[in-house]
C-alpha cells in the first residue's frame, strides 16, 4: 500500500475512533460518544396486489423508500413527515427489523456492516405497550434484566441496574405498582411509556429506536417523555425516533431531523437550521407557527401539487439533493464508506462479535414461568375462578345424573348421556385458551426479536404453567366430584382410567386452542373457528349419528375427531360387560342374561364400532397423539412467525 493511502486509511479509522470507544459506554458514563448510524442509498419495496384484482395473482412492485441516505449522531435524531412517507419502515430497516420486502443500500454502526444480532444489541421501543400489567414496574424490569444481562452478572448487580434506572426515568415512587390492565387499576400514561423505556435501558444500548413515543399521551406528559430521552442523549446514547406533529416545546430538543416526503428525503440536517432551509428554498414559516405543522403541511402541499401534474418544479426531494446539507451529509458519508471498505479487511471489534442468548434455556423457562405464574394468580378470572366453576358444575351435573340406576329402560342410556354431556365440558370449556399466545402476541413478537428468550423456551413455559392450573387440576376436581355421584362402576382402577381420559380430553381441546391461537391474530375470528372445529368433531364423536352408518365419503372424519376417542375410552371403560336390566329380570342381583328385556353395553359397544375393548389404550394414544402433534404444530408457527416488532 502505498504511503499517501496508507495516511488516508488513518485519518478515515480516526474519524469513528471516539464513536466505537463509546459503544462500551454505559448510559451514565458522560464521557465518550455514542455509536454513529450511517445508511448508505437505501431502497425498501415490497409487492402489492394490482388494484381491482382482487382474485389475479398480478403483483406490481411499490417502492416505500427511495435511495434514502443519511447519518444518525449521538443525540436527539427525529425522523418526521406525513402518513405513509415511509417513517417507520425506515426507522425499523435502521433496527434491523425488516424480515419482508426488498433492501437495497446498507446500513452501518460506526463503519461496521450492521451484527446479525444488532436487534439484541440495540434498543427498540415500539408504539404499542409491551409490558405485562400484572406484574409492578419493578418486576417487569427486572425481568428484562434477568434475560438479558449477560450470565456472569450476579444477582446484587442485576438489582442495581434496576434500582439506578427507575431513579433515571423517575419511576422510584411507582416503582411497586402494577402496570395495569382493563381489570387491574395501574400507573399513568407516562410511567407506563417510560416503564417501556427503562425494559430497554437495561442493557445499556449504545442506540435506541422510539416508534412515536409520544402517541396516547397528553401534552405536558409526552414533553415529559421527550425531555428524559434529551438528557439520556446527552450521556452519549444515540436516539432515533419516529415522531408525528409534536409540539414546539418537542421540536426544540432535537439534534437532527430528518424529513421524509413521499418515500424521499425532503431535508437532513441539523433541526435547528431546519426553518432556514424552508425559507431558503421559498417557503416561510409564518410567526407563531409550530414548526413540526408548518413542515408537514408544506410537504402535504407539495406532494398533493406533484399528484395533480403541477409543472413546476415543485420536487423538495430534488430540491434538497442540491442543497449545501445534502453535500455535507454525503462528504460524511462518503468518508463512513472509505472507512468501512477498511474495516472490511480487518476483524469486527469485539463488542460486534455474536455472543448467543446471554442465558441458558433452563434459566429462560424458569424466569418466563415465574413471570407466567404471577400472571395467573393476579388474574383471579383465570385461575381461582377456573377451579371454582369445575367445582360447581361437577356438582351441577353429579346431580342431574345422581346415582344412576342400572335399569334396561334408561341405564345404558342416561350413561352414555352423561358420559357424552362431560366429554363436550371438557372439550368447550378450553375456549379461552385461545388467548394463550393471542392476548400476548405483541410482547412475544417484541420480546422474541428483541433476544430476551428461545421460542422453545417460552413456548414450554407457557404450556406448562397453562396446562397445570388451569386444564389438570380443574379436570382432577371435577372427576373426583362427578364420577361416585353420579354412580359410575366404583372400581378404582376404571376412576383413574376415567380421570386420565378427562384429562388427555382437556389437554387435546387445549391444544387445539394453542394452535388457533398461534395462527390467528384476532380473536374474535379465533373462537368462532375453534368453535365451529369443535362442533364439526361432535358430530362425529358417535353419539349425534352411529359411526359405523355416516357415508364412506366422509367416515373418514372420524379420525379427526377428539370426541369420539373419548366418547371410544369412557364408554369401553364404563360398559364393557356391564349389564342393564330390571329387578324382576334379575336373580340374587344379578342380571339373566341373556334375556329379551337385558341389554348388555358389549353389544352397544360393538353396535357403535367401539369393539373389541382393548381399543380403550389405542383411543388413549390417539388422544396423546393430538395433543403432541397440535402442540409441536403451534410451536413451528410461534417458532416461524413474522416477528417485525
Amino acid at each position: 500500500m502505498k504511503s499517501g493511502d496508507g495516511q488516508q486509511d488513518e485519518s478515515h479509522r480516526k474519524l469513528l475512533e471516539n464513536n466505537k470507544k463509546g459503544h462500551n459506554a454505559d448510559m451514565h458514563g458522560s464521557s465518550g460518544n455514542g455509536s454513529v448510524l450511517s445508511f448508505h442509498d437505501v431502497t425498501y419495496s415490497v409487492r402489492v396486489r394490482e388494484k381491482g384484482c382482487a382474485c389475479c395473482a398480478r403483483y406490481n412492485t411499490k417502492k416505500i423508500l427511495k435511495e434514502i441516505s443519511g447519518i444518525m449522531k449521538p443525540g436527539m435524531n427525529a425522523i418526521l413527515g406525513p402518513t405513509g412517507s415511509g417513517k417507520t419502515t425506515l426507522l425499523d430497516l435502521l433496527a434491523g427489523r425488516k424480515e419482508t420486502g426488498t433492501i437495497f443500500g446498507e446500513v452501518l454502526l460506526d463503519g461496521f456492516t450492521l451484527p446479525e444480532d444488532f436487534k439484541c444489541m440495540s434498543g427498540y421501543v415500539v408504539q404499542e405497550d409491551i409490558v405485562m400489567g400484572t406484574l409492578t414496574v419493578r418486576e417487569n424490569l427486572h425481568f428484562s434484566a434477568a434475560l438479558r444481562l449477560p450470565k456472569s452478572t450476579t444477582g446484587h448487580q442485576r438489582s442495581a441496574q434496576v434500582e439506578t434506572i427507575l431513579l433515571d426515568l423517575g419511576l422510584t415512587q411507582v416503582a411497586d405498582s402494577k402496570v395495569g390492565t382493563e381489570f387491574i387499576r395501574g400507573i399513568s400514561g407516562g410511567e407506563r411509556k417510560r416503564t417501556n423505556i427503562g425494559m430497554e435501558l437495561i442493557i445499556s444500548p449504545s442506540v435506541l429506536f422510539l416508534d412515536e413515543p409520544t402517541t396516547g399521551l397528553d401534552a405536558f406528559t409526552a414533553v415529559s417523555v421527550m425531555k428524559l430521552l434529551s438528557t439520556l442523549s446527552k450521556r452519549g446514547k444515540t436516539i432515533i425516533f419516529s415522531i408525528h406533529q409534536p409540539r414546539y416545546a418537542i421540536v426544540k430538543l432535537f439534534d437532527s431531523l430528518t424529513l421524509l416526503g413521499n418515500g424521499q428525503t425532503v431535508y437532513h440536517g441539523p433541526s435547528a437550521k431546519a426553518l432556514t432551509y424552508f425559507e431558503q428554498m421559498g417557503y416561510v414559516c409564518e410567526q407563531h407557527d409550530n414548526p413540526a405543522d408548518f413542515f408537514l403541511d408544506t410537504i402535504q402541499s407539495v406532494t398533493v401539487a406533484e399528484e395533480g401534474n403541477d409543472k413546476r418544479d415543485l420536487s423538495l426531494a430534488v430540491k434538497y439533493q442540491s442543497s449545501e446539507y445534502a453535500q455535507e451529509a454525503q462528504r460524511e458519508l462518503d468518508a463512513i464508506q472509505d472507512c468501512h471498505q477498511i474495516n472490511t479487511r480487518e476483524a469486527s471489534p469485539a463488542y460486534f462479535q455474536s455472543a448467543g442468548y446471554p442465558t441458558s434455556r433452563l434459566f429462560q423457562f424458569c424466569i418466563i414461568s415465574k413471570r407466567t405464574v404471577l400472571n395467573i394468580i393476579r388474574t383471579p378470572s383465570t385461575s381461582i375462578m377456573q377451579v371454582l366453576i369445575n367445582i360447581i358444575f361437577g356438582i351441577f351435573v353429579g346431580g342431574i345424573y345422581y346415582q344412576m340406576s342400572d335399569s334396561a329402560k334408561d341405564g345404558l342410556q342416561n350413561r352414555v348421556g352423561a358420559l357424552f354431556f362431560i366429554v363436550m365440558n371438557m372439550i368447550f370449556a378450553n375456549m379461552a385458551a385461545v388467548e394463550l399466545f393471542l392476548k400476548q402476541r405483541l410482547i412475544f413478537m417484541h420480546e422474541s426479536v428483541s433476544g430476551y428468550y428461545r421460542v422453545s423456551s417460552y413456548f414450554i413455559a407457557k404450556i406448562v404453567c397453562d396446562m397445570i392450573p388451569l386444564r389438570v387440576i380443574p379436570v382432577i376436581t371435577f372427576s373426583s366430584i362427578v364420577y361416585y355421584m353420579i354412580g359410575l362402576q366404583s372400581d378404582i382402577e376404571k376412576f383413574f382410567i376415567f380421570i386420565l381420559t378427562l384429562l388427555l380430553t382437556s389437554l387435546a381441546g387445549s391444544a387445539l386452542a394453542f394452535l388457533y391461537s398461534s395462527l390467528v391474530s384476532i380473536q374474535a375470528l379465533a373462537t368462532l373457528f375453534l368453535a365451529l372445529t369443535f362442533v364439526l368433531m361432535m358430530v362425529f364423536g358417535g353419539l349425534l349419528a352411529n359411526l359405523t352408518t355416516i357415508p364412506v365419503v366422509l367416515r373418514w372424519l372420524k379420525y379427526l375427531s377428539i370426541f369420539r376417542y373419548a366418547m371410544e375410552a369412557l364408554e369401553i371403560n364404563e360398559l364393557d360387560g356391564m349389564l342393564f336390566c330390571n329387578k324382576a329380570d334379575k336373580i340374587n342381583n344379578t342380571c339373566i342374561y341373556p334375556h329379551p328385556n337385558v341389554t348388555s353395553g358389549t353389544l352397544y359397544l360393538e353396535s357403535q364400532g367401539f369393539y373389541p375393548p382393548d381399543r380403550l389404550w389405542f383411543a388413549l394414544l390417539a388422544l396423546g397423539c393430538f395433543i403432541v402433534g397440535l402442540l409441536v404444530l403451534t410451536y413451528l408457527r410461534l417458532r416461524f412467525m413474522r416477528k417485525t416488532r
